[in-house]
């Protein structure tokens, strides 16, 4: 079960405290090359998010809006 894998790796990193966590399995070529144009798009979409630099944005009071 993939869910337990990651369970596992985060309590791992827990009690080595690496610098670095990878965590799920690696994609050999062989199942890459079974993904669906779509799908490959897809983890690509979600690596772009997962990888963006956080964006830090201040919420003001509108004095005008009640």
């Amino acid at each position: 079960n993939y869910a337990a894998l990651i369970q596992q790796q985060i309590n791992e990193d827990k009690q080595n405290l690496r610098e670095k966590t990878v965590y799920g399995i690696q994609l050999t070529e062989e199942k890459l090359n079974d993904f669906r144009d779509e799908q490959i798009g897809q983890l690509k979409e979600l690596m772009d998010e997962a990888t963006k630099p956080n964006k830090k944005f201040a919420i003001s009071k509108d004095s005008d809006h009640k």
